[in-house]
């Protein structure tokens, strides 16, 4: 869940496709080596989850204000 979380995260803030490829791993292996306890990760999660879809609200605003000028 936090790898995906995170690749998504990414994906909405533009992230370089190159370095996309690599996230997701990098995170599992963040995951699996840290010394964070599962409440640690799922609030980190939840964090990720939060921030993506307010950069899709936000997203979606600007395209409403573009469509009606």
């Amino acid at each position: 869940m936090f790898a995906r979380n995170l690749h998504e995260l990414a994906v909405s803030a533009r992230f370089q496709r190159h370095r996309l490829d690599r996230l997701g791993e990098i995170a599992k292996r963040i995951a699996v080596t840290s010394q964070t306890g599962e409440k640690e990760m799922l609030l980190m999660a939840g964090i990720f989850r939060r921030a993506v879809q307010t950069i899709k609200e936000e997203n979606e605003s600007r395209a409403q204000t573009r469509s009606k000028t």
